[in-house]
C-alpha cells in the first residue's frame, strides 16, 4: 500500500504530464481515474493527486462532489493530498472556504511567485519562481491552513492544510501539454486583450526547462515532508 498513487483526472487533456514522469520513474503504482466517467477507488492510497480543469469548484457536478468527500476523508487519515489548479480550488471549498473568480485570467509563464512561510516544500527554489498558469478562479484559505506562495494578482497562489497541498499553479506541464492546451482554447483566448497565445508559444522554449526543475524539486520536497 505505501507506493499506491490516485491520479484523478478531471478533464481529457489535463494529464499528470512531468509529475506522472517522475512518480513512474520511484516506481509508485499509479491507479489513473477520470473523474468525470469512473468511480473513484475506495481503498486508501499513500497519495492522492487531483488535477485540473475548465471546471469551476463551486459547480454543482457529483463527481466533484465525491473528491471532496475523498480529500476530507484522506486529510482525516492523514494521507498526503496535492491538488493543482482545480484540485486546490477544491480543497479550499472541501474546508469551507470560498472560492471565487479573480481580478484577471492568469494563462502563460509567471515568474513573480513569492514563497510565504519560508515553506520546506519550496526550499531549493528561487524567489520569485517561475510556473505555467491557466486559472481565472482564486480561493481564500481555510480557518487553521498555511500560505505558501503568492503573487502579485493572487495572494493564495499555493497552501498547505494538514496533509493537503494545493498549487493554483501548474508546475507539471511538459511542451506538449502547453500546445495542447493552446491548441484547444486559441480562438477563446484571442477574445482576452491581455494574453497572446502566440506568445505563450513562443514563451515555452525558454521557460519549460525552469518549470520543469521546479516541479522536480517540489516533488523531491514533498516526498520528503510526508515520507513518501
Amino acid at each position: 500500500m505505501m507506493s499506491d498513487v490516485l491520479l484523478i483526472q478531471n478533464t481529457r487533456i489535463e494529464g499528470s504530464g512531468y509529475l506522472g514522469d517522475l512518480l513512474k520513474n520511484d516506481g509508485f503504482k499509479i491507479t489513473s481515474v477520470n473523474a468525470k466517467h469512473e468511480q473513484l477507488p475506495e481503498k486508501d492510497f499513500s497519495l492522492v493527486v487531483i488535477l485540473g480543469a475548465p471546471e469551476s469548484a463551486n459547480d454543482d457536478l457529483p463527481y466533484l462532489q465525491a473528491q471532496q468527500h475523498l480529500i476530507k476523508n484522506c486529510v482525516e487519515k492523514n494521507i498526503p493530498v496535492l491538488g493543482i489548479c482545480l484540485g486546490s480550488q477544491l480543497i479550499a471549498k472541501t474546508f469551507g472556504a470560498k472560492v471565487y473568480s479573480g481580478s484577471q485570467k492568469e494563462i502563460g509563464f509567471y515568474k513573480d511567485l513569492k514563497i510565504y512561510n519560508n515553506s520546506p516544500l519550496f526550499s531549493n527554489f528561487k524567489n520569485p519562481f517561475t510556473v505555467f498558469h491557466w486559472h481565472g478562479d482564486t480561493f481564500d484559505l481555510p480557518e487553521g491552513a498555511v500560505r505558501l506562495a503568492s503573487s502579485e494578482h493572487y495572494l493564495n497562489q499555493a497552501f498547505q492544510y494538514k496533509s493537503a497541498v494545493g498549487l493554483q499553479f501548474h508546475l507539471e506541464v511538459n511542451e506538449a501539454m502547453v500546445n495542447l492546451w493552446l491548441d484547444n482554447t486559441e480562438e477563446k483566448l484571442q477574445k482576452i486583450p491581455y494574453i497572446d497565445p502566440q506568445k505563450i508559444r513562443s514563451d515555452i522554449d525558454e521557460n519549460i526547462s525552469t518549470v520543469k526543475s521546479n516541479m522536480k524539486n517540489f516533488y523531491n520536497n514533498f516526498k520528503l515532508s510526508f515520507n513518501l
